[in-house]
Parts: C-alpha cells; sequence; structure tokens
C-alpha cells in the first residue's frame, strides 16, 4: 500500500511557496520599511526566497509518501 498525503502537507510544496512569495514580494516593491530600512530589506528577502528554495530539495530527498491529486 502506497502512503500518501495532501499537497498542502508537503514541506517541498510549502519551502517553494514561500520562496515564490519572497520573490514576488520583491519584485512588485513591497514596502518593507517597518521592518529595515535600505538595501538590507532586499537582501533579506532575497536571502528568505534563496533558503526556501535550497531546503526543498532536501525536503524532496527525505520524503517517504506521495502526494495525492
Amino acid at each position: 500500500m502506497f502512503d500518501t498525503k495532501t499537497i498542502l502537507a508537503s514541506r517541498t510544496v510549502w519551502s517553494n511557496l514561500i520562496g515564490l512569495s519572497a520573490l514576488i514580494l520583491g519584485l512588485f516593491g513591497f514596502d518593507g520599511s517597518a521592518l529595515a530600512t535600505g538595501e538590507v530589506e532586499e537582501a533579506l528577502v532575497q536571502l528568505i526566497a534563496a533558503g526556501s528554495f535550497m531546503a526543498s530539495t532536501p525536503f524532496r530527498i527525505v520524503a517517504t509518501k506521495q502526494i495525492l491529486n
């Protein structure tokens, strides 16, 4: 019997969604002035996106369940 899970239970999917969200916020000029000033916020958004996408690979490798459609 195959172990399965829903798409929202996948760490890989969540990791990619977080990374994509960070990139989209950066592209649309997210005003993070309450968070930081200047280029620090830009670097932070890019680091979050990069870390998220890098995390998705190990999550996929250690996954033991198949995603249901």
